[in-house]
């Protein structure tokens, strides 16, 4: 169980990102608790057992302001048309820990600002966002897998079913709202699992909605370490999904760490078939990367 800690961060750096978003913010919080903090979580290869609450929101907030007023004007590009984006959740679960800071007030400076967006992933439903209004400045991309599998790598989370209806009541409570395929994991049967859900979300998600939902699509990346400390905890069940070296091969990510993701030529061949999927169930749904 995470421990929780009350802190001024003094990591004030803003990063720059060109995936989920154009930028990634000073943690508000820096853990979670989430239910894939025991599987495949990246924050956990770094941080597996402490959330820290960073109250110096304003500070943080005043960071932001102040990148904005040195960027230029806002070229078009995949993370967004008009506003610069920054993502407020990289390290944590915005929804879950709701409760753990003034996220209405970050909310309300980014709905405020003329220039910014900030977007976040979540595995949780959580109807009291639904009483803020953002004016589409707020996007929320929720976190999607067969349900199957969800049940074993994100364990006490919303199911799949709830994120999916969802999608249509928040984006008529004003959030802008994308889908976020993540991790997308191979396995026997994995395509079969994934053209239910696809079809779910087809079925379920209102025709005025489909043109402005985007995805992101992510496939797993792990850790040996992670691996380690999963298999000394007994969580057998999870590192056979996500634990194959015999298809991957490590590497380092863009900001240094180490990981291990799919052999290049396999996940190559992975995301064709993926994609190819996805584009005959679900066309409307424009993949904004994939990876």
């Amino acid at each position: 169980m995470a421990q929780l800690f009350i802190r001024n961060t003094k990591t004030l750096h803003i990063r720059p990102n060109g995936r989920s978003a154009d930028f990634i913010t000073p943690n508000f919080i820096y853990g979670c608790a989430g239910g894939c903090r025991n599987s495949y979580c990246y924050v956990m290869r770094h941080n597996h057992e402490s959330i820290y609450v960073n109250e110096n929101v304003d500070q943080i907030l005043r960071i932001i302001d102040k990148h904005l007023n040195s960027l230029p004007l806002k070229i078009p590009n995949q993370t967004d048309p008009k506003y610069w984006t920054y993502d407020i959740g990289c390290s944590t679960d915005v929804s879950l820990h709701w409760k753990h800071t003034n996220w209405l007030k970050v909310f309300e400076f980014f709905k405020e600002h003329f220039a910014a967006k900030a977007t976040f992933a979540t595995k949780y439903v959580n109807s009291k966002l639904l009483d803020f209004n953002p004016n589409k400045k707020v996007r929320i991309r929720f976190s999607l897998m067969p349900q199957n599998i969800s049940l074993i790598l994100e364990p006490n989370t919303s199911p799949i079913i709830d994120r999916i209806k969802a999608i249509n009541t928040f984006i008529e409570a004003g959030y802008e709202v994308h889908l976020n395929f993540s991790p997308i994991v191979a396995y026997e049967g994995w395509l079969n699992d994934y053209e239910i859900l696809f079809k779910d979300l087809s079925e379920l998600i209102k025709e005025q909605h489909k043109p402005f939902i985007k995805a992101e699509c992510i496939f797993l990346t792990h850790n040996d370490k992670q691996h380690e400390r999963n298999i000394l905890s007994n969580r057998f069940e999870s590192e056979a999904l996500i634990w194959k070296p015999e298809i991957q091969e490590s590497k380092i990510s863009e900001y240094g760490g180490k990981a291990v993701r799919y052999k290049a030529k396999v996940k190559s061949n992975f995301i064709q078939r993926w994609t190819v999927l996805h584009n005959r169930i679900i066309p409307w749904n424009t993949i904004r990367y994939i990876f």
